[in-house]
C-alpha cells in the first residue's frame, strides 16, 4: 500500500478474490464508475463489474476508507491495455488518475512495452499524455499509427477503424456514447473533435484509439511525478491539473 495525498493506493492482481470477499468494497468501486461519468446509467453495473475484474486493479481510498477511484489493466496482445480509468468527480482534476494510470502500467509492464487504451474523453487523454509519450498527437497524427491500428483491430475487429478513430466504438452499447456532451478540455478537445483535428463524431460513438511506447522505469518517473503533484493538490491547493 502507498499513500498519495490523502488517498491509500492499494493494488490487486487478479482482484477476483479481493472483490468476491468484499462485496461493499465491489459495490463502492461500482459507484465510483458510475459517477465517474455524466450520462445516467453509464457503465451499467454489469460493464461496471467487468472492468474491475481484470489482471491488474489498482484502487484508491479516502481517509474514511471508502474507494474513490480505479485503474484496471490487462493485455491486448502485447499491449499493456488500460481498459477502465473512473474517479469520483469530487477529485477529478488532482492527479489521481495519473496516479492510479502510472503505478498500473508500472507494475503490469515487463520491460519495454506498448501501453494502449480508446476514449472519448478528452480529459482521459489529457491523463495519459500526461504520464507518457502517446500517440496520435495534435501535431503528429502518423506516428505508431501501425501500433494504434493494430490495437483498435485487437479491440473490436468488427469496428472500422479511420486513421486513430474507430467508427461508432460506443454506438451499440451506449447509444452513441458515454457521456452526456463532450468533457470540456482547452487543450485537447479541438484536436479530438474539430474539423482540422481528427474530427470525430461524439455523438455517433467514435473513440480515439491512443498508443505508446512506455517501460517500467518510465511509468515509475511518472508515478513520482503524479503523487508529487497530488500531494501537491491535496495539502497546498495548488493549481488543478489533469
Amino acid at each position: 500500500m502507498d499513500v498519495f495525498g490523502n488517498l491509500e493506493i492499494e493494488v490487486h492482481q487478479n482482484p477476483e478474490e479481493f472483490l468476491d470477499g468484499n462485496p461493499e468494497a465491489e459495490e463502492q468501486l461500482v459507484n465510483v464508475a458510475q459517477n465517474a461519468f455524466s450520462k445516467e446509467g453509464v457503465p451499467t453495473d454489469d460493464d461496471a463489474r467487468a472492468h474491475l475484474r481484470v489482471p491488474t486493479l489498482v484502487t484508491a481510498k479516502d481517509e474514511d476508507d471508502n474507494y474513490v477511484a480505479f485503474s484496471g489493466l490487462s493485455r491486448m496482445d502485447d499491449t499493456v491495455y488500460e481498459v477502465g480509468l473512473a474517479v469520483d468527480q469530487s477529485l477529478q482534476g488532482k492527479c489521481v488518475g495519473s496516479t492510479l494510470l502510472s503505478k498500473g502500467v508500472m507494475e503490469e509492464a515487463e520491460g519495454d512495452e506498448i501501453f494502449g487504451y480508446r476514449t472519448q474523453n478528452p480529459n482521459m487523454y489529457a491523463c495519459a499524455d500526461n504520464c507518457f509519450e502517446v500517440y496520435p498527437q495534435p501535431e503528429d497524427h502518423e506516428e505508431m499509427m501501425e501500433e494504434v491500428q493494430a490495437l483498435g483491430e485487437a479491440i473490436d475487429d468488427e469496428k472500422e477503424m479511420e486513421g486513430p478513430v474507430m467508427k461508432e466504438a460506443y454506438a451499440d452499447i451506449y447509444d452513441g456514447g458515454m457521456y452526456s456532451e463532450v468533457p470540456e478540455n482547452s487543450d485537447f478537445q479541438e484536436f479530438m473533435y474539430g474539423e482540422e483535428g481528427l474530427n470525430m463524431s461524439f455523438e455517433n460513438g467514435d473513440a480515439l484509439v491512443v498508443a505508446g511506447e512506455v517501460s517500467e522505469s518510465e511509468a515509475a518517473h511518472s508515478l513520482a511525478r503524479a503523487a508529487r503533484k497530488s500531494d501537491y493538490e491535496f495539502t497546498e491547493r495548488g493549481e488543478r491539473i489533469a
